[in-house]
């Protein structure tokens, strides 16, 4: 890509051009190709010399969480023929981290290479993709400048934060998951967690024979205590429940305690599955901590494009999750609608929670809504964006 900075002297130079033809002479042909090879020569080499460039972009790394540091590096490598008056780096960073576009000159001798760093903090959860950063260069005179992409760009994930909120409690079930849990009749005799010595009321189905034959006493096993934690996130995603969201505060807020809900689930082995209507007819699901990672990567750009009211796109998709399943649901609005759909799925038997998200306490029919549900024995969380937790390592 070439730009003119200059344009005086190509019209000269083509002015000469029509003079030489028309008048003819030696001294009109000279200054012809004088003010030709001014222009031709300068651009023939930079050309050539940026067509030599290398360069390449680097992150320290390609996952991050929101508002934590990642640094950013660019490197340039000259050839060694490579003779350039100077290097203009651009559009660093640039705008996919709401920074201003930077540039950086650089000189390089042949054969040499610069290396830059810059630290950049990522304000929101979301894809951002490094633009390919350019280099230019120009001639000596200033007539002109030449530009060429010297690297494509990368991208970066970034996760909402981990953030441990006391109040979240995983219910326990008896047939699926491995969620451990304080029940006795929930033992798992397939696991053995330790030995301990006999005590009065322990069953002979615990006693380890073998153990008792070498220490000369009753010596009985313990067994892990597992239980179903199987766990089902709704997130409210549509747009109009988030009409008067500024600056996606409480959008952000929805992800955010839905991933914190889902990293404890994962870490505790328990089974889960996370809708809303922008993922498709489909939901995401996982079981271990390693699924973590590819359900947050389609989260993290979740955004309000619902049209469907929420309380029937839930309604819709419980028809296919077995009694008694616990089902999480996150949203920013609590009306006649959504306080209904909870006392039907408590009533189908169905373990109901609701997190209630908003930037002032609750009022009205809000609160009078929560305090029903609270009277109904359903669990309900208020949660605001300034909800002080501690992270969840």
């Amino acid at each position: 890509m070439i730009e003119i900075k200059k344009p005086l002297l190509p019209i000269a130079v083509i002015i000469l051009g029509i003079t030489s033809l028309l008048v003819g002479g030696r001294f009109p042909y000279l200054f012809f190709y004088l003010a030709a090879l001014l222009f031709v020569i300068p651009f023939l080499w930079l050309r050539f010399g940026l067509g030599k460039l290398k360069g390449s972009i680097e992150v320290s790394q390609e996952y991050g969480e929101v508002g934590k540091a990642l640094t950013v590096s660019y490197r340039v490598i000259n050839s060694p023929s490579g003779r350039f008056p100077y290097l203009e780096l651009t559009n660093i960073i640039g705008s996919s981290f709401n920074l201003p576009p930077e540039d950086r000159l650089v000189t390089l001798e042949p054969g040499d290479s610069d290396l830059y760093r810059c630290e950049v903090r990522c304000p929101r959860r979301g894809k951002y993709d490094l633009k390919a950063f350019r280099v230019k260069t120009g001639d000596p005179f200033g007539f002109f400048k030449l530009s060429r992409s010297l690297s494509t760009g990368k991208e970066i994930k970034i996760y909402p934060k981990k953030k441990f909120y006391p109040q979240f409690a995983l219910p326990d079930r008896q047939h699926f998951g491995s969620l451990a849990v304080h029940n006795m009749h929930m033992e798992n005799y397939a696991q053995v967690s330790d030995l301990r010595d006999w005590r009065q009321g322990d069953s002979a189905k615990k006693i380890h024979w073998k153990q008792s034959a070498r220490q000369g006493k009753l010596v009985v096993k313990n067994y892990d205590n597992y239980g179903d934690a199987s766990v089902n996130i709704f997130i409210d995603m549509n747009r109009n429940n988030y009409r008067h969201d500024r600056n996606h505060i409480l959008e952000d807020l929805a992800v955010e305690a839905a991933a914190s809900l889902i990293y404890v689930c994962l870490k505790e082995k328990a089974p889960l599955q996370v809708f809303s209507e922008p993922l498709g007819e489909g939901f995401l699901h996982g079981s271990l901590l390693r699924d973590y990672r590819a359900i947050m990567d389609r989260l993290i750009t979740l955004a309000p494009s619902g049209r469907r009211a929420f309380a029937s796109y839930v309604n819709n998709c419980i028809y296919y999750l077995p009694p008694k399943s616990s089902i999480h649901l996150f949203a920013p609005r609590l009306h006649a609608a959504e306080g209904l759909l909870l006392l039907n799925l408590k009533q189908k038997g169905f373990s109901p929670h609701f997190f209630y998200l908003s930037v002032t306490e609750p009022a009205g029919e809000e609160k009078f809504m929560l305090d029903k549900l609270e009277d109904a024995g359903i669990k309900t969380y208020n949660l605001h964006p300034e909800e002080a937790g501690e992270y969840a390592g």
